[in-house]
């Protein structure tokens, strides 16, 4: 994935390290607090709300359990990256043959493209909440425009505003505060797991796994560490990587967890669902009231708008690294074709997917789904990679940290069986 965060982030130029603690906690914080953060994009917002509806607070648990995951494969990624100073893709083609490395970015391009495609309807969504007009026919707009902001202009000024617009998913929060929340049910299923053997427990189990475990998590992590300056020996560095991971996915796992108490309070409890976008704001009508609809589509929009060409790039970069072709949005089209044929053919693939009109809620539950089927052979990738030592010296990973990385490869495994299983038995049409 080469230079991602070098082309879409600003790169930290100072080699002194701040002398104010204020400061110096800005140095401090880096990629992992935009992964974690920027992870909640409409896919996963939309796959948190969905859970809520489904299951009320029975999905508690799971979030604390994955944000403890989630920390375990991010910071994993990230030290990676950190120790290697390359990408993941480059590093399986380096020690574990091209195939090995096609293999994985092939995943990667899989679950991207639907990702794009999910997002892609999702904005549409958005601004059919705003206008009233079909999200299909905003589709084809954005993405040209998406296309010519990350080809041709500096993403960074509009990545901010956009990043500001996806703020408002903190208005979760605020929600369930002033929602008629059962705080003492809260508790017990946060510290009580319930499992739900139906098919709509299992999807839904599926869905926020693949919501907060994403392939693409773990490639744009492991890069921007890559580009992220660090100070210090490499035991302070790799220390410091750590609590920026850990801030990143706690904050993005607290949104998470409070888009489930929200929609559990508002919608799961008076037997609603969520079919389209329009019901997914309802949640949000304690706090906003008749404005509801566009606060929640000005979060859609914005995350979207961060979310797509992030994967756009993140997938161009992963298929480059498997080959010796030139890369990086500071070449020109004439200087990088490769690069920008698979940009663009991502973003043609994404935008074919969101024009056929498939439920927009239902196709962005299922990206997260196959986000999910395709997570595990990454994560074993990284449990090689992060115990070999030609690549790791003697910062490989912990036993504790290996321990933690199985447990995720086998609970994903665990979950996508149960699904096939009930679909496979007919429970899905139930």
């Amino acid at each position: 994935m080469g230079k991602v965060i070098s082309d879409m982030h600003a790169k930290v130029e100072s080699r002194h390290f701040p002398a104010y603690p204020r400061r110096r906690f800005w140095w401090i914080i880096g990629p992992g607090l935009l992964s974690g953060t920027s992870g909640n994009d409409p896919s996963a917002v939309t796959a948190y709300a969905d859970d809520g509806a489904i299951v009320g607070y029975g999905h508690l648990w799971l979030i604390l359990l994955s944000t403890l995951f989630y920390q375990a494969v991010q910071f994993a990624c990230a030290k990676i990256g950190r120790i290697s100073q390359k990408g993941l893709p480059l590093l399986l083609r380096e020690h574990y043959g091209r195939p090995a490395a096609v293999f994985a970015s092939s995943l990667l391009i899989v679950t991207n493209v639907t990702l794009i495609g999910a997002d892609l309807a999702a904005v549409g969504s958005g601004l059919q909440l705003i206008t009233g007009i079909p999200y299909v026919w905003f589709v084809i707009p954005t993405g040209v425009v998406l296309w010519y902001l990350t080809v041709y202009y500096n993403f960074e000024a509009f990545k901010k505003i956009f990043l500001f617009m996806s703020l408002v998913f903190i208005a979760y929060i605020l929600t369930s505060l002033v929602s008629h929340v059962d705080w003492k049910a809260v508790m017990v299923s946060t510290c009580m797991p319930h499992l739900d053997f139906t098919f709509n427990g299992i999807s839904s189990t599926v869905a926020l796994l693949g919501a907060t475990i994403s392939p693409y998590s773990m490639f744009w992590q492991a890069q921007g560490e890559i580009e992220q300056q660090r100070f210090g020996s490499l035991k302070q560095q790799v220390q410091t990587t750590k609590i920026d991971v850990t801030s990143g996915t706690v904050s993005g796992n607290l949104v998470a967890y409070f888009i489930v108490i929200s929609t559990s309070a508002t919608l799961y409890a008076h037997h609603m669902t969520i079919k389209t976008a329009a019901e997914a704001a309802r949640a949000l009508e304690p706090l906003a009231g008749p404005l509801a609809g566009y606060l929640f589509a000005l979060g859609l929009i914005g995350s979207g708008l961060v979310a797509i060409p992030v994967l756009l790039v993140s997938t161009s970069y992963a298929v480059v690294g498997t080959t010796d072709w030139p890369s990086g949005l500071s070449k020109r089209l004439s200087q990088a074709r490769g690069f920008y044929f698979v940009l663009t053919s991502a973003l043609v693939s994404g935008l074919g997917i969101a024009l056929l009109e498939i439920d927009p809620i239902q196709l962005i539950f299922w990206a997260n789904v196959i986000a999910a089927i395709m997570a595990p052979p990454l994560v074993i990738a990284i449990l090689l990679i992060g115990n070999n030592r030609a690549i790791m010296k003697d910062q490989r990973l912990s036993l504790l940290h290996n321990i933690g990385l199985v447990l995720i490869i086998l609970i994903l495994i665990g979950a996508v069986t149960l699904l096939f299983y009930s679909m496979a038995t007919g429970q899905s049409n139930n």
